[in-house]
């Protein structure tokens, strides 16, 4: 004999509300829930009760809500190599969204505070959003927050700032790039920085001073430089520095493989030698190592890892959103690797 679903909901003692997520495979209930209902369904002889599960789309074939967004906030087209950075990291965020059955686009905004998101992404039409941005504000969290759409920072984090983000882990690299120098035998190091307010090279050039102060070596402030600028300005300024009276240390770690350019060549000019009279190490593994002369030690970012991370952090957002669980922040660190290559040699002091 049929009956309803409310009879049924009264029957396994649940509500009927609960009872028709359970027979229309909707979200909202727990996974051992749900089990456990159907399986009771089933014994008790109401099985064709059930709706028939939706079949799983074809691979290539597009699906609702299986969009995900590459949002580009800021505008990272800095001189020389600077926008070669990003390429790898995106080739690595769509290989694995395609992997799992996503369509991915960017779509570049250059607003940095998100007044225009609602505007601009339609939130029935993508499922996530992987957000790079140069700092987490709280502005931009309330934005982002308001799509009410997953969402992941690209190498940007704020601990006051309670937002999701994988991002290159800098304690790790610059400890390791200053102890690397240190066990060359050098002492006096020094740190180049632009000084641009980004909080991942924010991040870096902290780390460097933590790294010094818990390795022992002392940070003579000159050697601490902020150029405040980049290119032919930052080898200007470099220049002027080390031909009017200060001396440069023994080591440079660089803030990017890019500040390395100005810096080769104001040393040059300056009548410095690298590596024999100054040692240099960059960040970041771009290609541009392998041709500057000589070629620059670096400490590597797997940034087609990185990207594959943001999509596989973002997948389970969505799946956790998807099951109405409650969404923890999650900061995943990647690690950068020393590669080294002709720009460092030992020093021997006497």
């Amino acid at each position: 004999m049929a009956i309803k679903s409310k009879e049924l909901a009264g029957m396994l003692g649940v509500s009927t509300a609960t009872m028709s997520l359970v027979l229309n495979h909707k979200p909202g209930i727990s996974d051992e829930l749900r089990s456990s209902l159907l399986a009771r369904i089933q014994e008790m002889g109401y099985g064709y009760m059930i709706k028939e599960e939706p079949q799983e789309l074809q691979e290539g074939s597009p699906a609702p809500m299986k969009n995900i967004a590459y949002l580009v906030m800021s505008d990272y087209q800095d001189e020389g190599d600077e926008a070669a950075f990003f390429p790898p990291v995106i080739e690595g965020a769509e290989r694995e969204a395609r992997h799992l059955g996503y369509h991915f686009s960017i779509i570049h905004m250059y607003d940095e505070k998100g007044s225009r998101l609602r505007d601009s992404i339609r939130r029935e039409e993508y499922a996530g959003m992987l957000v790079y941005a140069d700092v987490m504000s709280q502005e931009l969290k309330k934005e982002l927050d308001a799509m009410d759409i997953p969402y992941v920072m690209l190498d940007c984090y704020d601990p006051f700032v309670k937002a999701s983000s994988v991002t290159v882990n800098s304690q790790q690299g610059i400890y390791t790039a200053v102890r690397y120098l240190q066990e060359k035998g050098h002492r006096e190091i020094g740190y180049v920085a632009t000084g641009t307010a980004r909080s991942s090279l924010l991040e870096r050039r902290r780390y460097f001073h933590y790294a010094m102060e818990d390795l022992g070596l002392q940070l003579n402030r000159e050697h601490d430089i902020v150029t405040n600028c980049r290119g032919a300005k930052a080898q200007e300024y470099l220049e002027l520095l080390w031909k009017g009276g200060v001396k440069p240390p023994t080591a440079l770690l660089v803030e990017n493989d890019v500040l390395a350019i100005p810096v080769y060549r104001a040393l040059k000019s300056a009548g410095y030698r690298v590596p024999e009279d100054v040692s240099v190490i960059g960040f970041d593994g771009r290609s541009i190592c392998s041709i500057m002369e000589p070629t620059l030690t670096t400490m590597r970012i797997p940034r087609r890892l990185l990207g594959r991370s943001l999509i596989m952090l973002l997948h389970n957002k969505i799946d956790m959103k998807a099951r109405s669980m409650e969404d923890i922040p999650v900061r995943l660190e990647i690690n950068a690797e020393l590669v080294e290559m002709e720009s460092v040699c030992p020093v021997t002091w006497k």
